[in-house]
Order: C-alpha cells, then sequence, then structure tokens
C-alpha cells in the first residue's frame, strides 16, 4: 500500500492545477486495497473545485479476480435482441445476490459497468462474459473493452483490437466507450467534469485500478474529466484505461456486514443507488 501512497503523492505534487490528499486507506483482503482522495480539479471558468475519489487496487493473483455482473447472477438476465428487456438491479444487490449463490467466492466489493440503452430495453451497448461464455456478443462502434483473460491477467482493448482478438482467452468481460490510456498514452482532451467510473491496467497485465469519481454536487464533489482520469492512471502506472458508464450510474460498493453490500460514494441520482444491468466485482477466490 505504501508503494500507492507514494504513487499518489508524486500525482498531486507534479501537478499544478490539480491537488489531492489521500484519505486512510482499507485492506479488504491481501492484494485489494481501497483508496478514498480529496482531489481538487479546474473547471471551465478556472476555478478550483473538490471532488472525491474512490479506488480499488486489485493485483490479481490464484487468489485474487475479477467477474462481471449481472442482475440476479443470472446470464439469461441480459437481453440479446431489440425486443427483449434486460434485467436492472443496484450494484449493490447484484453483488449481494452473487455473494449467496456462489459459495466458491467470498465477494469483496465493486462498480458498475457498461453504457445501456436506458430510455428503450435497458439492454447494454457492449460485449459481456461470463465464465468464458459470450453472453452478449453483439457492440456498437463506440465500445471498448476491459477484460479478464484465461490466465489470470487482465486487458483493455478498442472495438478494433477485439475483433482480431482471440475470443477463446477472454474469461470475463465488461464494456465500456471511451479510451483513456492506450499503450500508456492518453486519448482524450476532455475537460467536462462528470460522475465517472473507469478501469485501468498494467502493461503486464497484472494490476488493475477501478475508479469511481462522485460529481454534480458542487460543494462536495464535481467530477472528473477523461484528461483528468487519464493523468491519474498514468501517475497509478496503467498502461490502457477505458471509461465505463458513469453519471448517475457510478456506484463504489462493498460489504458492510456480511452478504450485505452498499455504496460507499454518493451516486448523484436524487433517487440514490441507480438499477444497471452489469458491473465488475472483486473477488477472492476459497
Amino acid at each position: 500500500m505504501k508503494h500507492i501512497i507514494l504513487l499518489f503523492t508524486s500525482l498531486f505534487l507534479s501537478c499544478t492545477l490539480q491537488r489531492g490528499v489521500v484519505n486512510p486507506h482499507t485492506e479488504l483482503t491481501r492484494g485489494v486495497e481501497v483508496v478514498t482522495m480529496d482531489y481538487t480539479v479546474t473547471d471551465a471558468k478556472g476555478d478550483t473545485l473538490p471532488t472525491k475519489i474512490f479506488l480499488f487496487d486489485v493485483r490479481l493473483s490464484d487468489r485474487v479476480s475479477l467477474v462481471a455482473t449481472v442482475a440476479d447472477d443470472a446470464d439469461s438476465s441480459i437481453s440479446t435482441t431489440e425486443g427483449q428487456m434486460t434485467a436492472k438491479a443496484p450494484l449493490s444487490a447484484h453483488l449481494e445476490v452473487m455473494q449467496s449463490k456462489r459459495q466458491n467466492v467470498r465477494v469483496l466489493g465493486g462498480v458498475n459497468a457498461d453504457f445501456f440503452n436506458i430510455r428503450t430495453n435497458q439492454m447494454p451497448c457492449g460485449v459481456l462474459y461470463r465464465n468464458g461464455r459470450c453472453v452478449k456478443g453483439s457492440y456498437d462502434s463506440l465500445t471498448t473493452i476491459f477484460a479478464l483473460l484465461t490466465d489470470g491477467t487482465a486487458c483493455c482493448m478498442s472495438g478494433a483490437e477485439y475483433e482480431a482478438f482471440d475470443k477463446s482467452l477472454i474469461a470475463e468481460a465488461v464494456s465500456g466507450r471511451q479510451m483513456l490510456l492506450d499503450n500508456g498514452v492518453a486519448q482524450s482532451s476532455s475537460t467536462r467534469l462528470e460522475p465517472r467510473t473507469a478501469v485501468g491496467v498494467t502493461r503486464d497485465g497484472k494490476r488493475v485500478f477501478i475508479l469511481v469519481a462522485d460529481g454534480r454536487r458542487k460543494e462536495y464533489s464535481n467530477g472528473l474529466s477523461y484528461a483528468d482520469m487519464a493523468v491519474i492512471f498514468k501517475r497509478l502506472g496503467a498502461y490502457d484505461a477505458i471509461n465505463l458508464d458513469g453519471g448517475g450510474s457510478s456506484s463504489f460498493s462493498v460489504e458492510v456486514a456480511a452478504g450485505d453490500f452498499e455504496p460507499i460514494n454518493r451516486p448523484s441520482d436524487r433517487s440514490g443507488e441507480r438499477a444497471v444491468p452489469n458491473g465488475l466485482a472483486i473477488v477472492e477466490l476459497r
């Protein structure tokens, strides 16, 4: 954990427009840390504003892995045609059901994942894999993919890279939109501040950073831009990173009691945690 604190310290000292304070961290298990940060961003008017950031720092191993979540932990909840309706549930409910159904894992926490057709059939916009099976293979032209591979490493890829990728190597996968880092290079200069969820991976694929930033509450937290996230992921040591669904969908949930999960961030919807079709869970294998 000392390593990541030093990385964040380096980030904050080296940025003149963005500063932050690392708060006490929590170790969920060996290889999985939760870090919260009070961060400062600059808006289009040049005003400095606060942002609250939540981070899972995950070192993949034979004990620690990542799993795509869906409502009721059932693949059948995901629609594969336009005429079907995808089931949704709050991310915390995804995790609770997964924990109750899977005795071979301890669910540690998770975040929301793919953008979805919120006005129609709630279908996720990108591909989805669970337990080596392609649950949904169709995707739109903006899709990027985060995948856990059968060798236990992870990667982020564009839609074009996914086209050429050996699909038999994918164990779990969720989709996003914007590529934030590609081969260590920032891919967007957008400075629009919003609540965000994103994921980044080191070059060797053995370490994953999963980030949620709260937003739309001026005195508390104002979100991040794509440019902000690229800087943060690069300083953490990520080589590739993608943007997942944000806004009111952004949820960072951990276990608060045995089998009971709640978001520790503040989702921006007035009604609280939004129901979503899929997510990404951190699990400890038993």
